[in-house]
């Protein structure tokens, strides 16, 4: 009985330093993975797309989306431009491309002078979709960016890396982006057949990355 007891003893005594040990790692600011802000994308379909956002990245881009998404705002529209197996464009109000918030953000990218975000336009990595008229180059349409947005199903880096803002990338749900990418479209890759976002909504586990800094759109 005493053996019994004596290991009773030790056991309660792992436990505790166990416990003890767990507590000094939260006090001292110990971060999990999940830290990053988590979008969840549900399709109307009932099918998911999450992804971590990178506020270190493109801070107000992020804060944006956010604040965008957790707004509703995004509930009810539509993938209005998807390309096969290159990549699914949303987050337009009008469902045609051509509609936004009502303002517009500063593009976080190199070359518009924001060399902070270097987030390589890999598939998987989503960026804010911006006016580019003929040229991805043309600095009239830096910032331009609103609501809508893109997200890449292959890597395009070679063409695209430093011109938009990347801000986060997809943690589950590929296939569904990849599904989407190859729905029946038109000539102008509007799919034929609405696919209608249901909700957008991102997890920020507590943190306020408040409201963006916008620029008024001239009349």
């Amino acid at each position: 009985m005493k053996t019994v007891h004596r290991r009773f003893r030790r056991i309660s005594a792992l436990c505790l330093v166990a416990l003890l040990a767990a507590l000094l790692l939260t006090a001292s600011g110990c971060k999990r993975a999940t830290d990053n802000p988590l979008a969840t994308i549900t399709m109307e379909s009932g099918d998911i797309i999450t992804l971590y956002l990178y506020p270190d990245k493109a801070p107000n881009t992020v804060a944006n989306f956010i604040y965008l998404a957790n707004s509703g705002f995004y509930d009810g529209t539509i993938f209005h431009r998807t390309l096969s197996n290159y990549l699914i464009q949303g987050g337009d109000p009008e469902g045609n491309g051509t509609g936004g918030p009502g303002y517009f953000i500063e593009g976080e990218f190199a070359l518009n002078g924001f060399s902070k975000n270097d987030l390589s336009l890999t598939s998987g990595v989503i960026a804010m979709a911006r006016f580019c008229a003929t040229s991805d180059t043309d600095e009239a349409y830096f910032n331009t960016a609103g609501s809508q947005f893109f997200i890449l199903c292959r890597d395009k880096s070679e063409d695209y890396d430093g011109k938009y803002a990347a801000f986060g990338k997809v943690f589950e749900g590929m296939s569904v982006c990849r599904t989407l990418s190859q729905v029946s479209a038109d000539s102008n890759n509007h799919p034929k057949q609405d696919q209608v976002i249901k909700s957008i909504r991102v997890e920020t586990y507590g943190a306020d990355y408040g409201a963006p800094k916008t620029i008024a759109i001239s009349e």
